[in-house]
């Protein structure tokens, strides 16, 4: 772990949809949060490819998801979404 981390874990992570078409579906990432963002990554801890982060000050609000009865694909079910005014992608 990098020493400017302060939680690294895998959560569950929703596509975002871009497109009318895309189909709804639901991928591992590691997250990575340090002082000034949170990071994801795909693979393993050991070796990851970044796929995007979001600068913590740009962030608007962080919610609580309801998922309206839906199942949620994951043991530990507290789904939450992080709105911020420009996330960056890799």
């Amino acid at each position: 772990m990098h020493p400017d981390t302060i939680l690294e874990d895998v959560l569950i992570k929703r596509s975002q949809q871009k497109k009318r078409t895309s189909p709804l579906n639901y991928k591992e990432r590691v997250f990575v949060l340090t002082k000034s963002k949170l990071a994801y990554y795909e693979g393993k801890p050991e070796r990851k490819t970044r796929k995007g982060f979001i600068d913590l000050q740009k962030i608007k609000c962080v919610e609580i998801v309801r998922n309206g009865g839906a199942a949620i694909p994951c043991q530990n079910k507290y789904p939450f979404q992080v709105c911020s005014c420009c996330p960056t992608v890799t």
